[in-house]
């Protein structure tokens, strides 16, 4: 350590000298006492203009030593792998129209499904892309259900034509326990017709996430009604999505763990959706 230390102090002692040597010369050239020679105008303005090279690249954070290199001096743009695929997204209300994303597709058929399925509950990115108009009408599309966890198998039969997807039944449960759709236009003129306080609180959450603490209280048979509603479209905007996405494929059959009828009264959601 002290060897360290005596090292340390010797360069630093050696450095102050060398700039007293320097700063006693500048005053002896800017006094008038020594007249300067062409050595030391050039070796003056060449390590000027190396100090003010290197702050270029200092300020710019970019690296000096690149020059050195051919075809380095600029950025190479970055590679974008993603692949765009036809996504349907949907106004909570029947209405779906298709858009187009960029993923980074997945090789393996039940891999791009289930990818499929994730980018269906994605929320809405309402850019320039998605914020469109549907028949010269506003179109506002809505987040669906994330139940891509819930998606147990998928395969095909009838030589690639029909898709079968199966579904766990109570994963899809507790997805619809958890979040629904806003009230829509028909619901809100049912409510004020039926509602004697004109004051009273007006849903106006996209989605939300809680029991009986959060969000307005509401009967639990309108509750179900819009879970059932928000399933409907999640199901309706991935079988269009699969059919845009699978050119082959003419049928598409639902499963709920393992059960091809109806479950939790879903009367008006069909397992069986063909290619329109």
């Amino acid at each position: 350590m002290n060897t360290h230390l005596q090292k340390i102090k010797e360069y630093l002692r050696s450095l102050k000298e060398i700039l007293k040597v320097l700063i006693i010369r500048f005053y002896k050239i800017g006094t008038g006492e020594t007249k300067l020679t062409r050595d030391f105008i050039f070796l003056f303005a060449s390590w000027f203009s190396l100090l003010i090279f290197f702050s270029f690249f200092i300020l710019a954070e970019q690296n000096p030593f690149r020059l050195l290199l051919p075809f380095q001096l600029y950025s190479y743009p970055s590679l974008d792998h993603r692949e765009p695929v036809v996504i349907f997204i949907s106004n909570g209300e029947g209405e779906q129209i298709p858009i187009h994303r960029k993923v980074l597709k997945q090789e393996e058929t039940e891999a791009f499904i289930y990818q499929l399925v994730g980018e269906v509950g994605s929320p809405p990115y309402f850019d320039s892309v998605e914020a469109l108009a549907k028949d010269g009408k506003l179109f506002s599309p809505k987040k669906l259900l994330d139940i891509r966890f819930a998606l147990k198998q998928t395969w095909f039969v009838e030589k690639g034509n029909k898709l079968v997807v199966d579904w766990n039944v109570s994963i899809l449960q507790d997805v619809m326990e958890k979040y629904r759709l806003p009230r829509t236009k028909s619901d809100e003129a049912d409510a004020d017709a039926e509602d004697e306080n004109a004051n009273a609180p007006v849903d106006t959450i996209t989605y939300y996430t809680g029991g009986t603490e959060t969000g307005p209280k509401e009967p639990e048979e309108v509750l179900n009604k819009r879970r059932i509603q928000a399933m409907e479209s999640t199901l309706r905007a991935l079988n269009a999505s699969l059919f845009e996405n699978f050119k082959d494929l003419k049928t598409i059959e639902h499963k709920f763990s393992g059960e091809a009828n109806s479950v939790y009264h879903w009367e008006t959601i069909s397992p069986l959706s063909s290619r329109p």
